[in-house]
């Protein structure tokens, strides 16, 4: 029984560290694909114009500025829980994803351009080294994991190159060929 209970720890201590290196890939992505739209968009001069403003802002007006993606998506979330509540499932949880990674990627943006402001509170200092120390625990418990997944998958691929030789991609070429003839004769 008790190994089980480890098992079972170890098996939510690990998902917790997916789920937060999931979050943090998130964060860095989401928040650049906003600034590659600002700019396609031609909004190129908002972050300029946003680092300008939150450099004017004292420390805790600069936290305010920071809190503020997650309030506002907060009405979002509440009406995405009464469409769940109302049989409309895949729509709820939709917009909760799309509320919730767009506002992931605005407050990562101005987490940016508001970092060394935010650092002068010091329990917000004492939180960013934590979320830190956490996120190289969870790199600790997944790297480990992933490498081992990425040589199973060397070896596969490894594995199959030897099986198909030098005759891999003849035999691709063939497979593609017959899926040519197929369609053919289903267009006639």
């Amino acid at each position: 029984m008790d190994e089980l209970k480890q098992r079972l720890s170890r098996a939510f201590w690990f998902a917790l560290a997916v789920l937060f290196l999931i979050e943090s890939w998130l964060w860095d992505n989401v928040k650049l694909a906003l600034v590659w739209l600002a700019h396609a968009s031609g909004l190129k001069d908002l972050e300029p114009r946003a680092r300008a403003f939150i450099g004017g802002l004292s420390p805790v007006a600069t936290l305010a500025v920071f809190t503020v993606p997650a309030i506002t998506i907060f009405p979002l979330k509440l009406m995405a829980v009464a469409a769940i509540a109302h049989g409309h499932v895949l729509m709820g949880l939709c917009v909760i994803f799309a509320a919730k990674t767009l506002a992931l990627g605005v407050t990562s943006f101005l987490f940016d351009a508001s970092r060394e402001k935010l650092m002068q509170i010091a329990w917000f200092a004492r939180l960013y080294a934590l979320v830190l120390r956490v996120s190289a625990w969870a790199h600790g418990l997944v790297d480990p994991v992933r490498q081992r997944l990425r040589e199973a998958r060397a070896y596969v691929a490894a594995r199959l190159s030897a099986a198909f030789g030098e005759g891999r991609s003849q035999f691709f070429r063939r497979v593609a060929l017959l899926r040519a003839m197929v369609k053919r004769r289903g267009a006639s």
